[in-house]
Formats: structure tokens, C-alpha cells, sequence
């Protein structure tokens, strides 16, 4: 009997975590109190999508537009795109360039859509640069822009493919600044008083275990970076769990979609230091991707 519940366990685990997690959704708003920021706009809303891998899985221009039709009922003020489209699964997929870019083309924000390269993203090249100029979309590869309301968004190549020295790349910082990094390694080479930093990348580890964490995050920090909203020294960064799923598996770590309210810190909301991402203290594979194609 014993022998049963086991495998009727193991059964239940592995049709959840392969069939139904990874075509979940979920929606999550998080409210963060920031230093260098404009009271007059408080409340900036921003949606964050992450490594959508489109032609991964479900991931299709259906899927795509229904994710549109939730962020634009939100009425973002802004909405980012942190990269990791996948150019290779896309042209293998047979996934109509122009269709995704009719999909994106949707997006709507009041201060409009700004996107990021991931690690997928440059082979084969310019694929993702084209649907994104078909999409409207700005692509910020190492490049600032500047909001009408004031806010400077910036965003950064990816880690794995350049060298780069954020500092330089960011420059001054006199207003209220936003940085978009696919890769979460960079934070600790963030300028003190940046406001916010975005990140995706990891997918959470995918599959995560309470207490525990996961065995499978592609970086150097193991943990540290894994997912969720994250302080160090009063420098703020929240990182996406993505919407993808490679392994085919993903566990108490389902795909999502975030909402980021900006306000500015007072005396009363200031966080030095905050991290939930606990559990073992090491991946158990390295963070290198040419040894995992996968990540």
C-alpha cells in the first residue's frame, strides 16, 4: 500500500509540474518604496514581461495576445520587456516574424514600450531586432532614454555576451532612474542611487522547493538573485520569474507577469536590506551556459 501512495504521488507530481504549472499565469503587483524618486509621480506603474522563449512550449502569438489584453487592461504607465525572446526557437518554430510583431504592436502605455536583449536573443542575429522595430518597440542596448514625466529608463546589453561597466553605461544620475538588465549578476555593480533595477534571466530556478530553493539557477549567485523583489544596501531590484518554461518542468514557481507601483521612500518605508531567496547555498550545476544549452 505504502509503495502505491508513493508512486500515485510521484504520478500526481510529475503531471502537475510538467502539464499543468508551466500553462499557468499568474498576476502580481508589488508596491516599491524607492530613494531617488518624484512624489508628483508616485504610483508609476510598470509591466514587466520576461523570457516569453516564443515558440517554447505554448508560448504562440494566442498566448502572446492574451497576456497583451491583461497588461493593457491594467493601463500601465509603462510596460519593459527584458528580453530572451528566442531567436532560435523562433525560426524554428516557423512562427511568422510579422505575426509577432502584429502581437507586441498591442502593447499600449503612456509612456510607452521598451525592450532588452536576453542571452537568446543574438543567435541567429537580428531576428528579434526586426519584429521589435516591426512592433514599435524601442530597444535599448546600452542606451538611456528619457521620460517626459522625468524618469530615466536604461538599458544594458546582456552579461553573457559583453563586457560591461554599468557605471559608465548609466552615467549621471540626477532624476529618477530605471535600469534593464536580462541578467540579475549585475546588480551588485549598480550605481548607488538608481532607483530601480529589472531584471529576468533565471525563471525562478523553475523548479523551486520550499526551504530549500532551487538546483537550477543559471547564476554566479546561486540563490541571491533567484527571483522576487530583492534590497541590498537600499538598492532596489525586482527579478521576473518569466513567463518560459526550457526544463518542461517548473514547481511552486509558476510563469508570471508583474506590476511594479513606484513610490517615493520616507523615513517609515526605508529598506536597507531584504532577500527571501533562501536554501542551499549552491547550484548544483555551474552558471556557465555553454556547458547547458538549456538555460
Amino acid at each position: 500500500m505504502k509503495n502505491i501512495l508513493i508512486l500515485f504521488f510521484a504520478i500526481l507530481l510529475f503531471v502537475y509540474s510538467g502539464f499543468i504549472e508551466p500553462n499557468l499565469l499568474i498576476y502580481k503587483n508589488q508596491n516599491i518604496y524607492t530613494q531617488n524618486w518624484d512624489k508628483n509621480i508616485d504610483g508609476f506603474k510598470i509591466a514587466v514581461i520576461s523570457d516569453l522563449h516564443i515558440g517554447t512550449g505554448n508560448i504562440d502569438c494566442n498566448k502572446i495576445d492574451k497576456i497583451i489584453e491583461r497588461i493593457n487592461n491594467e493601463r500601465p504607465d509603462l510596460i519593459v520587456l527584458l528580453g530572451d525572446f528566442d531567436a532560435k526557437y523562433i525560426e524554428y518554430s516557423k512562427i511568422s516574424e510579422q505575426d509577432i510583431s502584429n502581437s507586441l504592436k498591442k502593447l499600449k502605455a503612456k509612456y510607452g514600450v521598451f525592450a532588452i536583449l536576453g542571452n537568446h536573443d543574438y543567435e541567429p542575429p537580428y531576428i528579434v531586432n526586426r519584429i521589435l522595430k516591426n512592433s514599435n518597440i524601442k530597444l535599448l542596448e546600452n542606451e538611456s532614454e528619457y521620460l517626459s514625466c522625468g524618469i530615466k529608463i536604461v538599458g544594458l546589453k546582456d552579461l553573457w555576451h559583453f563586457s560591461l561597466n554599468p557605471r559608465v553605461i548609466i552615467g549621471n544620475i540626477s532624476q529618477p532612474t530605471i535600469v534593464l538588465s536580462h541578467n540579475p549578476d549585475i546588480f551588485p555593480q549598480i550605481p548607488q542611487n538608481t532607483s530601480l533595477t529589472l531584471s529576468g534571466h533565471t525563471h525562478g530556478g523553475e523548479i523551486y522547493i520550499p526551504y530549500l530553493g532551487s538546483p537550477f539557477v543559471p547564476s554566479k549567485y546561486h540563490q541571491r538573485y533567484r527571483k522576487g523583489y530583492i534590497v541590498e544596501n537600499n538598492k532596489h531590484l525586482y527579478v521576473s520569474g518569466g513567463i518560459a518554461t526550457l526544463s518542461k518542468f517548473r514547481f511552486c514557481n509558476p510563469p508570471e507577469i508583474i506590476f511594479i507601483n513606484l513610490y517615493k521612500q520616507t523615513p517609515e518605508r526605508k529598506i536597507e536590506n531584504y532577500n527571501k531567496n533562501k536554501g542551499i547555498s549552491k547550484n548544483y550545476i555551474p552558471y556557465y551556459r555553454k556547458f547547458f544549452s538549456f538555460i
